[in-house]
């Protein structure tokens, strides 16, 4: 019990350190963007080539497990504080395709898939809830002193090193992170084994598919709005940061609010989630664009906070090895997708806004009828629901594949469309080899 308390405490305080460092890297990469010119483009480069990176290299790891679980605590010590290193390169470049391979080589680093073997293969579900709410908690309390630190620093540093400097910084608090990592017991890890098979794939497929579509549209939102208010409305790049601070500072209010709500009630903030776009689209004013960016956090942590604690349940039937690649893989497929549809739409804030209202949208109506533990029809309802979804969505592979064959100059002439079916053909083929 000790040493579980022990690991507890580190994983917080790792979660503080690291909410520090990410609000001073991560948290400010669309800001920097679009202050060097690139806007919505720009960023869909990054985060698409980042996230297809990452999604080759875990999908391989899912693979060939040998890799992770051999001498895992040295690895997850050098990942994690590599990943902290290359942070402080971006500001040296204003090319966003550099900066898109730079970012593509952090994400090619393992680190959030240790982080998730580490919980999920030392803790049992309640505890996973429990470290999960209070890490969230950690790691906003830290964000906002980090985004607040960030906001000073923009405001009265010289414009042409200012980046650079908060970089700097943010790379040191990160190593503090990489220190409580250190000392973690992770000799219970070592060589751990992989259970075989799966049960009840098309519970799994919907619960998996239902957290695609809340990332995809909270990804996509994330990557839009800062554009909007800096391009589009004209705010200044510190009010933009300040976005960023009230969503933090509403995560930690949110995070303790949803920690322990039934199923049940946690699918109300899918649905008030689905509203954030509409608000952010009619509101002209920039000020007021923190306001509802609260609003979009409060309730975004509750619609991902479910999607953990669902998979933090099926950790019984995947395993902790498989539970933290599958999260890892979820996060990276909602990225892809999201990248192409970005830059297809370019600069129609409409359009995009709109997309994101779609999914969302789209999410809601997923859990409340697919997802046995969310949904408002009855458990035999759902289940049958999530059946068919599989089932369907199998089927929809094998005949996309047949008619590729038929129609491949028709797809060559429709390249633009394609990158989006792409997308989606990538979400359900790699759910579908994962599952079996």
């Amino acid at each position: 019990m000790l040493t579980e308390a022990k690991l507890k405490s580190l994983l917080v305080l790792e979660a503080f350190f690291g909410g520090l460092f990410i609000a001073l890297t991560v948290g400010l990469l669309f800001v920097y963007l679009v202050s060097i010119g690139s806007g919505v483009e720009g960023i869909s480069a990054v985060v698409g080539i980042s996230a297809l990176t990452k999604l080759i290299i875990h999908f391989m790891l899912y693979r060939n497990p040998g890799f992770l679980v051999n001498r895992l605590r040295l690895k997850f010590i050098l990942q994690h504080g590599l990943e902290r290193i290359l942070f402080s390169f971006i500001p040296l470049t204003q090319d966003y395709l550099v900066i898109a391979l730079i970012y593509a080589v952090i994400a090619a680093t393992p680190t959030s898939t240790y982080m998730n073997l580490t919980i999920y293969g030392s803790l049992a579900e309640e505890d996973i809830r429990d470290v999960s709410a209070k890490r969230t908690a950690a790691f906003g309390v830290s964000g906002i002193i980090g985004f607040t630190l960030a906001m000073l620093l923009l405001a009265f540093l010289p414009s042409e090193t200012k980046f650079l400097y908060i970089y700097l910084l943010g790379s040191m608090v990160g190593l503090v992170a990489t220190l409580m990592v250190a000392l973690m017991d992770l000799s219970h890890l070592e060589g751990m084994t992989i259970p075989e098979g799966i049960e009840q794939p098309e519970r799994l497929f919907s619960t998996a598919v239902y957290f695609i579509a809340i990332l995809a549209g909270g990804n996509l939102l994330a990557m839009v709005w800062v554009p909007y208010v800096m391009e589009y409305l004209g705010g200044p790049d510190y009010l933009a940061v300040s976005m960023n601070l009230v969503t933090t500072f509403t995560s930690v209010v949110a995070s303790l609010f949803w920690k322990g709500r039934p199923f049940k009630i946690l699918r109300y903030s899918v649905g008030l989630d689905s509203a954030t776009p509409l608000l952010a689209l009619a509101t002209p004013i920039p000020v007021i664009h923190p306001v509802l960016s609260a609003f979009s956090s409060f309730a975004y942590t509750g619609s991902n906070f479910m999607g953990s604690a669902l998979f933090a349940g099926y950790n019984r039937w995947l395993g902790a090895f498989r539970s933290s690649i599958f999260v890892v893989v979820i996060l990276c497929l909602a990225q892809v997708l999201v990248s192409p549809i970005s830059t297809l739409v370019r600069g129609d804030y409409l359009l995009i806004f709109t997309v994101v209202v779609g999914v969302k949208l789209a999410a809601f109506l997923l859990a409340s009828t697919a997802i046995p533990e969310v949904a408002v029809v009855r458990e035999e309802t759902a289940r049958t629901y999530s059946f068919t979804l599989y089932g369907k969505s199998v089927t929809g592979y094998h005949v996309s594949v047949e008619l590729s064959k038929d129609t491949a100059l028709t797809m060559f002439r429709l390249i633009g469309t394609s990158l989006v079916l792409l997308a989606l053909y990538i979400t359900y083929r790699m759910l579908f080899l994962m599952i079996f």
